[in-house]
């Protein structure tokens, strides 16, 4: 009786393990707008999504991002559509959206997400390039 308790607790013990590490295969970061700039120029694989508002594009997004509206009740569905093999960076306004973003992709899989710190206002403050419509 005891080594099957034994053996239960090493089977249960395993599962656990197993179960906590089943997303490490994905691989999300947070990085310094220039950190996030200069990976951004160095490879056009990236695929760049701005989570904000329509509202907020207006005033300002970085070249090459994609809108994907956090706050759209349509951005889980929207997000399934997605190539979850890619590499995606995802920005907001202050870091807090594309935080929250970051963790639901991870969730459904996606296999890398990097964000912004401290978001699009913090690229800005730095200095970075600013496109608008």
């Amino acid at each position: 009786m005891k080594s099957t308790r034994k053996s239960l607790f090493i089977v249960g013990f395993a599962l656990l393990f197993y179960a906590c590490g089943t997303n490490s295969s994905s691989t999300s970061e947070t990085l310094s707008p220039t950190e996030f700039a200069e990976q951004l120029k160095s490879s056009n694989e990236i695929i760049l999504l701005d989570v904000r508002s329509p509202e907020e594009i207006e005033a300002g997004f970085i070249e090459r991002a994609e809108n994907l509206n956090y706050n759209d009740e349509s951005f889980s569905g929207s997000l399934d559509n997605l190539d979850h093999s890619k590499k995606y960076f995802v920005y907001c306004a202050s870091g807090k959206r594309s935080g929250k973003a970051s963790e639901l992709m991870k969730e459904k899989g996606f296999a890398s997400v990097t964000t912004l710190e401290g978001g699009f206002n913090a690229w800005k403050a730095n200095g970075l390039p600013v496109k608008t419509k």
